[in-house]
């Protein structure tokens, strides 16, 4: 009897996750190999979790010798200020062929002293997304222009926000870089 309930359990979960997967929608993030170096880039709060200023850019591009091949850039600055804030800002430009999409937020946070050794900072960005698509850049087999490869050019604010516990050996990292969704329309 209880291999039938397991089974008929598993089949239950199985289920579930089919289910959910029907109705779940999916998204691209952009690539970072070194997340602690560019750790603000995806949460507000740990802009001023160092000491000193921190500065950092990165670059990344895929498959180098083809043309409007997919890159990355990004940049972040973090600076600790006075009375336990932290200000940071960060940019990142992403292109995909014919598709660019340029974020861009101020970072403000928070530090509180738990313990001895341990901070936890909390922190929110604001900003937006600056969305370019041109598919009149597309190389097609037809010789007539289609009315519908009109470029698109628009503007999404949104915010995020985030916390980061350090200590002496470990730091921890939870954060939602992005709460609205990205209108493409």
């Amino acid at each position: 009897m209880d291999l039938f309930n397991s089974i008929s359990m598993f089949k239950k979960i199985s289920f579930l996750f089919y289910f959910i997967s029907c109705f779940s929608f999916g998204q691209q993030e952009s690539y970072y190999s070194l997340y602690r170096y560019t750790l603000n880039v995806i949460n507000p709060a740990y802009a001023g979790a160092e000491s000193s200023n921190s500065f950092s850019f990165t670059s990344r591009q895929q498959w180098s010798s083809v043309p409007d091949a997919p890159s990355t850039l990004a940049f972040s600055y973090s600076s600790a200020r006075k009375n336990k804030v932290g200000l940071g800002i960060s940019v990142v430009s992403d292109k995909v062929f014919v598709e660019q999409q340029t974020f861009a937020y101020v970072d403000f946070s928070y530090r509180l002293q738990t313990t001895e050794s341990t901070q936890l900072f909390l922190g929110i960005k604001a900003g937006g997304n600056f969305y370019n698509a041109d598919p009149t850049k597309l190389n097609t087999y037809t010789f007539s222009p289609d009315p519908l490869k009109q470029p698109l050019s628009k503007f999404n604010p949104n915010v995020g926000v985030g916390a980061f516990l350090k200590g002496e050996l470990f730091w921890m990292s939870l954060s939602i870089p992005r709460l609205f969704n990205v209108n493409r329309d």
